[in-house]
Order: C-alpha cells, then sequence, then structure tokens
C-alpha cells in the first residue's frame, strides 16, 4: 500500500521514468509547501509579535515604577491625585493612568468625598494604582499595573479630632481644581466649632477638586468655596461662593460636596414688550429665575446675569416671585403663568425656558408699564409698593416696594415705569425722606385699572398691571 517516496521519484523501470509526475500530485506537492511557507511566517510574526510585546511591557514597567516613584517624592500625600499622562518611547505612545484614593480606619476608599456623611473614620493612607497601557498592544484588557500606598509623613487625624473632605465637580463631573476653599466655625450653631490653626487649613482644591481640613476640633463649621480671579462661576442655586456647613465630631472624615462651574451669560431686556421710547425700571428690581432646584432673584437691572448650566435653560419673570408654601408668605402676582383667564376668555403668554448656545443666551422680560403724572413738578423719586390685588391678580402675600430715580420727565411731568405684574400704589416725593404723595396715572399700556384706591387731588395712583390680552 505504502510506497517509498525514491521510489516513486525514481522507478526502477525504464518506462516509469519517462513518466513523470500527474497534475495532482504537483498540485498537492505545492499545498504542502505552501501551508508549510505560511507556517513559517505565521510563526516568525508571532514571534516578532511577542518580542516587540514583551518590550513595550519592559518599558510600561519602568514608566509604572517611575509614576509610583514620583508620587512618593511628593512632600504632602494630599497633593498625590489621580492623573492621566502620554510618554512616546521608540515609536510608541504610552498611556500612564494613575488614580488616587484615600482609605480611612475603616476601610472606607474615596477618592475625594465619601458616599457617607458620618462614620467614615480617620484618614488612614493614600492607595495610589497606576495602569500603563500602550498602542499596538496584543491584549488591551492587559495593562501593565502598579500598586502602592502612601502614608503621611505625620498624622492627619488624631482620636480627639476629625477631618473635612471637600469635593468639588462640574455639571459633566469633572473635577475643578485651583479653588479657594475657606472653613470658618459656624457661629449660628448651638455647638460651633473653633477657629482653624494654619496647619488644618485647607489648600486649594486640587488635580482631583479636592481639599482636605485636618485635625479640626469637632463641632459645626461652615465650608465656602470661590475663585481667586472673580470669574462668575455659580452652583445650581446662583451662588457665586456657595457655602455649606457641616459639623464634624471626633476620629471622623465629614464629606462635603459641591457642584460648581462657569455660569452662562444670559443677557436680560427688560420690558422687552415696550416699544414706546423711553421707560424707567426700578433702581431696586429683583427678577426671579426659574429652573433650578428652587427659585432664586437677581438684583437690579444688570446688562448680563450668569445662571449655572442648565440643560433645560430658565424662565424668568420680573419681581420677586414666591410660591405657594414659601416661609413667610407667597407672591403669585409677578409669574403670568398664575393669572387665571380673565373675563374675555384669556391668558397671559409666558416666557418659554431659554437654554445658552456657547456660554451665552438673549432673554426677552416683558413687564407691566403705566405711564403716571408726578404729584410735584419737583419730585424726583417714584415709590411704588405692592397692594391688596385687583382684577384677578393672584396676590402678593408679602410686601413689595420698589422705587425709581425720576429721568426723562416729559414738559407735562410725566415719566413712563415697567413695573413686575401686580397691583401697585404708586407715590412720588422730591427725596427718599419727603412725604411721599399719590400720582395720577396718565395711561396705561398693556394693563387694566383696577379700583381706584385714594389718590392724590382728584388723580389716582392705584393699578393694577395686568399680563393677559384685553381681547
Amino acid at each position: 500500500m505504502l510506497q517509498l517516496l525514491s521510489d516513486r521519484l525514481r522507478p526502477a523501470d525504464p518506462a516509469d521514468r519517462d513518466a513523470g509526475l500527474s497534475i495532482v500530485e504537483v498540485v498537492v506537492a505545492l499545498l504542502v509547501f505552501a501551508v508549510i511557507t505560511v507556517g513559517s511566517v505565521v510563526a516568525v510574526g508571532l514571534t516578532l509579535s511577542i518580542t516587540s510585546d514583551n518590550r513595550s511591557r519592559e518599558v510600561a514597567t519602568n514608566l509604572a515604577s517611575e509614576a509610583v516613584d514620583v508620587a512618593r517624592g511628593v512632600a504632602d500625600v494630599i497633593q498625590v491625585t489621580s492623573a492621566t499622562t502620554t510618554k512616546d518611547v521608540g515609536g510608541v505612545t504610552y498611556k500612564v493612568a494613575q488614580t488616587a484614593a484615600w482609605q480611612t480606619t475603616t476601610g472606607v476608599d474615596a477618592t475625594c468625598t465619601p458616599a457617607a456623611a458620618t462614620g467614615n473614620g480617620s484618614l488612614f493612607y493614600k492607595r495610589l494604582q497606576v495602569a500603563v497601557t500602550w498602542t499596538g498592544m496584543r491584549s488591551p484588557d492587559s495593562p501593565v499595573t502598579s500598586d502602592t500606598i502612601l502614608a503621611p509623613n505625620s498624622r492627619l487625624n488624631d482620636q480627639d479630632t476629625g477631618t473635612i473632605l471637600v469635593g468639588v465637580k462640574d455639571s459633566q463631573g469633572a473635577a475643578v481644581p485651583g479653588l479657594v476653599v475657606t472653613v470658618e466655625p459656624d457661629t449660628g450653631s448651638s455647638t460651633p466649632g473653633k477657629a482653624l490653626t494654619a496647619a488644618s487649613k485647607p489648600a486649594a482644591t486640587n488635580a482631583d477638586g479636592c481639599a482636605v481640613a485636618i485635625k479640626i476640633l469637632p463641632g459645626a463649621y461652615k465650608v465656602t468655596i470661590s475663585r481667586s480671579d472673580a470669574a462668575p462661576w455659580r452652583d445650581a442655586s446662583q451662588a457665586a461662593a456657595p457655602v455649606k456647613t457641616v459639623v464634624v465630631a471626633k476620629g471622623d472624615s465629614a464629606p462635603v460636596p459641591f457642584t460648581y462651574e462657569l455660569g452662562d451669560d444670559y443677557a436680560i431686556k427688560y420690558a422687552a414688550n415696550y416699544t414706546g421710547g423711553t421707560v424707567l425700571l426700578p433702581d431696586n428690581l429683583k427678577t426671579t429665575v426659574l429652573g433650578g432646584p428652587s427659585p432664586t432673584t437677581t438684583s437690579g437691572t444688570p446688562a448680563d446675569v450668569w445662571l449655572y448650566p442648565l440643560s433645560t435653560g430658565y424662565r424668568m419673570v420680573a419681581g420677586d416671585f414666591r410660591p405657594t408654601g414659601t416661609a413667610g408668605g407667597s407672591c403669585l402676582s409677578p409669574d403670568p403663568s398664575l393669572w387665571p383667564a380673565n373675563a374675555a376668555g384669556k391668558t397671559a403668554p409666558v416666557q418659554p425656558f431659554v437654554a445658552a448656545s456657547d456660554k451665552k443666551a438673549s432673554y426677552s422680560l416683558p413687564m407691566g408699564v403705566t405711564t403716571i403724572k408726578l404729584a410735584d413738578g419737583n419730585d424726583k423719586v417714584v415709590r411704588a409698593v405692592s397692594t391688596a390685588a385687583l382684577n384677578g391678580d393672584p396676590g402678593c402675600a408679602v410686601p413689595q416696594a420698589y422705587e425709581f430715580t425720576v429721568k426723562g420727565k416729559t414738559a407735562a411731568n410725566e415719566v413712563t415705569l415697567a413695573l413686575p405684574y401686580g397691583t401697585w400704589a404708586i407715590t412720588s416725593a422730591s427725596s427718599t425722606t419727603s412725604t411721599f404723595r399719590g400720582v395720577s396715572l396718565s395711561g396705561l399700556i398693556g394693563t387694566i385699572l383696577g379700583t381706584i384706591f385714594g389718590g392724590g387731588g382728584a388723580g389716582t395712583n392705584v393699578v393694577s398691571l395686568d399680563p393677559r390680552p384685553a381681547s
């Protein structure tokens, strides 16, 4: 059955020698040769790949060791942070990712602020994990890693004191470094803490957005974050320098997380619904911003208002709007959406929520507008005080008062005022310390005159500024 290859290639019979090889035998021979060749090429390629990967792993190991050595050389372990860097070695790009996290005496592992408010224990040491990957690695799921622990040069805490861990992130969850952190005793608390020593005061937030105040005596404290450059950053409650309170216990670490980011610039056009000419705005106007955790107010009439970035945007109303249930009383009049339909069945148009694009947005803010005649031609101040609601006005239980500095009055001693929607008693005087007298209402722009209350002379000085169309 079997035939020696030599016998087949050189048969004994001369006739068989002249016969040669069949085409099938040639193809089979070529196939065997091809298999052997491909196998050899694959083996060589695999060997080169493994050699290259081993060389890269050796470099990665050195980079990981270097990262650990650098971290160990940092004098203050608090300043050892998470970071990702890249390095090019021999034409290969290496990514060195290190993660630093606190370990506490109770086993809590946290990059900055623990999830629990209490029971976290004292800071014990910092754990550092380094992972190195590179372009073209054979197994992307198997980076070169190095783990170590970093002990502080001195104890960060003791059984009689506590620690405050401050963490700041932006709306996308990224750390915010370089912020000034201030910790002060909360004097409004029944158990205020003590003023911090120089050694206990926190430094600015590090690359992880963290700051640590150590060896804090038990008690209540106020923690404030701010920027040294006064850039218009805001938290979700629109605070430029947000403050939180925290209670520190012996042998525990108290977390204080913040969300803080550069605000979006809203350019507000007040009384945008009035196109009749010059209109006076209150010197002390309040504008209510809706859309955050709770309504917030701004004071004055700034050309630009910076608000915490919110994808859904904000809706604004002129006036100090206070929803039902607010401590001290509500004030619903400024919000057009809360006015019921009038006798003509019309409801007030409501401004939409506006989101900023590329950090900027414009906002048209409608207001009630009325023209008045001053009680005396020499009057320099106009005062509007909220009064009993008229004509479907939802009312304002908390008294509101706005003042105007008279400018650009007409020859007939008239000025045009813009006010939040609601019912107002309007008076004027020569100064803020003089006697105010009722003005005369010379004209109403987009408003409905309410029931007349006592005015000055033959005039009237109470008006209901109504956001609803008359017909």
